[in-house]
């Protein structure tokens, strides 16, 4: 019976390991915005629901925009000729007019069929994307029959960890700060960080299993002295003059370091500053708090600098803050004022 995915990764490791050991359901609907695995769920059913020699005979691919649910259903229904079993894969369902009249082949599943249907959902705030609907008689008859999963995006404080779990399962280890710089790269695209980390191991010396952040620099095209992650240490740390060289290069150069970036990597650097000290004030020992809000030991010494230099009624401004200048940012209210000016004028308030 199928599960609903509540931690996107441990779902993904269990189902990963059940189609691994041929434990393999009749019907699969992978869907969420997390594309990264629905991605790798859809090739690894495709390798090992059917031997190399028969997929030929046995597998079909459609994509969602030159298929109707009519037609994959028909296919599914098939019975498969000379072997035992056929995969019927549908990639891009969300491309489909009405993907959920599919749920008419539950009326009269095919044993010898497994069906696979790929939805992704648009993982950009700035568009919008139809999710599959929990509510409908096809998704609790997907439940019912095989598998519903649900790929969720990780949450930014966790990429980290993520790429730490990647790397590991790759036989290496990563830095911290070469870590995060990564992070910071591709942001929270588990995609873009798993080519990335493949391009690094690629040209790591055989007899070096760690990757450093001079590697990152070299290979991902990131700096350490001017990112995201170095203006939040500088702030944590009260460095103005350090504060001010990063937001006069980022000012310079806004087509790389886009305001909204900036802004989203200071309200998750504050908002976490927030939550640390609500977990102070409910006597939660301090490697607690690093674990439960994803920060690696490592940077322990930089979050205990920041707890200080920030009170809670700081930070609280400091959120207030970075609200009022996303608005304007996005407003007329902003006059002639350019992105570098605003992020110039946010910072000097921050260390007021």
């Amino acid at each position: 019976m199928a599960k609903t995915t509540t931690d996107t990764v441990q779902e993904y490791k269990a189902l990963r390991e059940e189609i691994l050991r041929g434990d393999i359901k009749p019907f699969y609907l992978l869907f969420g915005k997390e594309h990264y695995y629905i991605d790798e769920l859809c090739k690894l059913l495709m390798e090992t629901v059917i031997p190399p020699e028969e997929r030929d005979f046995g597998q079909l691919v459609y994509f969602g925009a030159d298929v109707t649910a009519n037609q994959v259903v028909s296919a599914a229904r098939q019975f498969p000729m000379m072997i035992s079993r056929q995969l019927v894969v549908v990639k891009e369902a969300q491309m489909m007019k009405k993907v959920e009249d599919i749920g008419v082949y539950f009326e009269g599943i095919q044993p010898t069929t497994v069906l696979v249907v790929c939805y992704k959902t648009n993982n950009d705030p700035t568009k919008s994307g139809k999710n599959i609907d929990k509510r409908s008689t096809f998704y609790k008859n997907a439940k019912k029959i095989g598998v519903a999963f649900e790929s969720n995006p990780i949450p930014d404080y966790k990429i980290a960890r993520w790429i730490d779990g990647f790397v590991a399962e790759q036989g290496l280890s990563i830095a911290p700060d070469a870590a995060s710089l990564l992070a910071e790269s591709a942001g929270t695209d588990l995609q873009k960080l798993a080519l990335a980390v493949e391009k690094l191991r690629k040209i790591l010396p055989e007899d070096r299993r760690r990757i450093t952040i001079q590697d990152v620099e070299e290979n991902v095209g990131m700096s350490r002295d001017y990112s995201a992650f170095e203006l939040t240490k500088a702030l944590s740390l009260r460095d103005a003059a350090k504060a001010f060289r990063i937001v006069g290069f980022f000012a310079d150069s806004p087509k790389r370091f886009p305001l909204p970036m900036t802004m989203a990597a200071l309200s998750s650097h504050f908002l976490r500053l927030l939550r640390y000290h609500a977990l102070l004030q409910d006597g939660i020992s301090r490697n607690d708090i690093l674990t439960q809000l994803g920060i690696n030991p490592y940077f322990g010494g930089e979050y205990d600098t920041a707890v200080r230099n920030y009170p809670v009624k700081k930070v609280m401004r400091i959120i207030a803050l970075l609200k009022d200048y996303d608005q304007r940012s996005k407003s007329n209210t902003r006059g002639e004022a350019t992105d570098g000016d605003l992020l110039k004028e946010l910072t000097a308030k921050i260390l007021a």
